[in-house]
């Protein structure tokens, strides 16, 4: 059997300034799709809180056809009691998806109205821009979407 050899003394050698140019190189690059890739996630976030408004949304309106003498505020406390055990906020997932807070970044802010039999979600992306509102008065609803407009 035949034993190879290898010169090591023939191999050339990595020099510093050949580093440093492949890593000035690789942050280039990262730099460069940095933005691309922030701008994909915060449109992915948006559409998973659009999502949950049109889960809420659809659960409402089911409540409502159920039962017609039902309260606003009785439909809205149970679906934020029972959708946020599933649910959880894109942002933070510590943070619950429905809130009754009105500031809630990420999350959709419900409030009601009894005396109009109406149910309005307010969803905010992490900026503070408004991503959808939806108003809920049976037998049906409204959307307003941000994105819905840009395209």
């Amino acid at each position: 059997m035949k034993q190879i050899k290898i010169d090591f003394s023939k191999i050339k050698k990595v020099t510093l300034i050949e580093v440093i140019v492949l890593v000035i190189v690789l942050l280039g690059v990262g730099i460069f799709y940095s933005p691309h890739f922030i701008q994909k996630q915060e449109i992915t976030k948006a559409a998973k809180i659009k999502a949950n408004n049109a889960i809420f949304t659809s659960r409402a309106l089911e409540e409502f056809a159920q039962n017609k003498n039902i309260k606003s505020s009785d439909v809205a406390k149970k679906l934020v009691e029972n959708l946020n055990a599933t649910m959880k906020n894109p942002y933070d997932k510590k943070k619950p998806a429905y809130t009754f807070e009105q500031n809630c970044y990420g999350c959709n802010s419900v409030s009601y109205d009894d005396s109009a039999k109406m149910i309005l979600l307010t969803a905010y992306n992490k900026k503070g821009e408004l991503i959808s509102r939806t108003v809920i008065k049976p037998p049906s609803f409204v959307v307003y979407s941000k994105y819905d407009e840009d395209k």
